[in-house]
């Protein structure tokens, strides 16, 4: 009989391609609507405004992303009758206060205790 394959993780290409599809063109896009606004205004903007104004916009795209997923899946499960997991808060941004209990609790080698 023919043994099953083991299930190799995917390789950096697939993950690229997947992870950058969505992610850059919608960061392209809000960078070339604040160009486009700025110039329909008659607003000459300058580079530095340009690079500025791309790099705040990459996390407001992560966020407003991720918030829609969050919406579309809590109406999914509302729809279904279920419910979805709370959401766990930290103190600092992006949960790092969370990341930071977790590493110590690994090196210490109870990760449940925290």
């Amino acid at each position: 009989m023919n043994a099953p394959k083991p299930k190799l993780p995917p390789d950096p290409p697939y993950i690229v391609c997947h992870i950058s599809s969505r992610k850059a063109a919608s960061y392209l896009l809000s960078v070339v609507l604040i160009h486009i606004a700025a110039n329909a205004v008659g607003i000459h903007t300058p580079v530095w405004a340009i690079v500025v104004s791309s790099v705040i916009a990459l996390p407001v795209v992560l966020y407003a992303q991720s918030e829609l997923r969050y919406w579309r899946d809590k109406r999914t499960a509302t729809a279904l009758g279920a419910r979805l997991d709370p959401k766990v808060g930290g103190k600092r941004p992006f949960g790092m206060d969370l990341i930071t209990a977790l590493l110590e609790a690994h090196k210490t080698g109870y990760l449940g205790e925290h």
